[in-house]
């Protein structure tokens, strides 16, 4: 009769937790300064924000009918 081991139960090793929350999209290592993150993570909503303009433009895309989005589209497109 062969010998036989026991099995042990293994338990994953938990993340080490520092008490820092990770915010997605900002990496920071131990140099990085938050404010300065944070501001440059406002100028690039700031960045992709739309325009009044743009805004009612896009109001009155959605509004119209589908052949002319089809339109439009195809103008852009081409």
């Amino acid at each position: 009769m062969q010998h036989m081991r026991s099995i042990q139960h293994w338990e994953p090793e938990e993340p080490e937790y520092d008490g820092q929350l990770e915010l997605p999209g900002i990496a920071l290592d131990k140099s990085d300064d938050l404010l300065v993150s944070l501001g440059e993570l406002e100028e690039e909503l700031e960045r992709a924000r739309l325009t009044l303009e743009e805004t009612e433009l896009l109001r009155r895309f959605r509004r119209t009918s589908a052949e002319n989005r089809r339109m439009v589209l195809q103008i852009l497109g081409g």
